[in-house]
């Protein structure tokens, strides 16, 4: 049902960008930093609820300590890197999100058996699709709104960032495009819900493709960003926690004020830009960044972390039983 309504979604995105043009013109800052509140810093904001029961059986009480360091040192790194280093904060921003994207994208396992080992290729040049879409068919504007997020006089920086992505837009579109092959033509084969489900995912990415490519980057960041991605990790929490809506946007809630109020006191201090629908694009982009990056970190460093737990916490069970 998600899959099918973030479809529509897109479509009427796209049927928008050709009927009206000139809502093209209309500015999206405020639009990116209301839903960006509203959706995706609560998903960054439920940091604190995935690692407690992954950080506190190895840390103990302590949990919170590692957690909150590491995480606004992080996030400080990174919005020091806009300033210091542009190019290698957009490569290092676009390429690690890429990643985090596709590690959510659903698994379908389309494809012969024996090469599981390009999955990881084929989920990164899946998830990247909001990046490499845009990155190669509309560049100009890409390089426009990094223009906007990075310090003055960060031109040069940006396009070097810029012409290193589309190099590697190419390659994953391609790679992208071979996998959308192959689940089109498993679908072809297939019967039943199977069929089904492999037709409604082909059908979304091409979706996807096409929104992209054709409206504003920063409309087609938002639609897959708030309504596919955070609202799927949102969900996907809620079942771990065993929570229903209520209990989880109540325990949510602080964190994100926390963060908007931090953004808040950053856009007043140093990410002014000449307009305010700038200086919205500017801080979004920038706050997000620094919350994206730990939450990677934290993320992909989960089933490593959560193992360790469950190893320790057998160990002990393994000596208690002994004494």
């Amino acid at each position: 049902m998600h899959a099918a309504s973030i479809t529509l979604l897109a479509w009427a995105m796209i049927g928008a960008a050709c009927l009206f043009p000139a809502a093209a013109a209309v500015p999206v800052g405020g639009v990116l930093a209301v839903l960006v509140a509203v959706v995706g810093l609560p998903h960054g904001a439920a940091d604190h609820r995935f690692a407690r029961p992954r950080l506190e059986p190895l840390l103990g009480t302590s949990w919170w300590v590692v957690f909150l360091a590491g995480y606004l040192t992080i996030a400080g790194m990174v919005v020091l890197g806009w300033f210091l280093a542009p190019t290698a904060t957009i490569l290092v921003f676009f390429l690690a999100s890429a990643w985090h994207f596709g590690q959510e994208e659903p698994e379908l396992a389309v494809g012969p058996r024996r090469m599981k080992w390009l999955r990881p290729a084929l989920r990164l040049a899946r998830g990247g699709l909001v990046i490499w879409v845009p990155v190669v068919f509309q560049t100009d504007e890409v390089v426009r709104i990094l223009s906007l997020t990075a310090p003055r006089g960060s031109g040069p920086e940006i396009q070097r960032a810029v012409d290193g992505l589309v190099a590697c837009s190419w390659a994953m579109l391609a790679i992208a495009a071979a996998a959308w092959s192959c689940q089109a033509l498993t679908a072809i084969a297939s019967e039943g819900r199977r069929r089904r489900i492999l037709l409604l995912d082909a059908l979304l990415v091409v979706s996807f493709g096409l929104l992209f490519a054709w409206t504003n980057p920063v409309v087609g960041f938002l639609v897959y960003f708030c309504g596919w991605h955070s609202a799927r990790g949102l969900r996907r929490l809620r079942r771990e926690l065993g929570e229903n809506w209520p209990q989880l946007v109540a325990s949510l809630t602080p964190m994100t004020a926390i963060a908007i109020g931090l953004l808040a006191l950053a856009t007043g201090l140093v990410l002014r830009a000449p307009t305010w629908n700038d200086t919205l694009i500017r801080a979004t982009f920038v706050g997000l960044s620094a919350v994206a990056l730990p939450h990677l970190v934290l993320h992909g460093a989960g089933p490593v972390i959560g193992r360790m737990g469950r190893d320790r916490a057998a160990r002990a069970v393994e000596y208690g039983g002994a004494a």
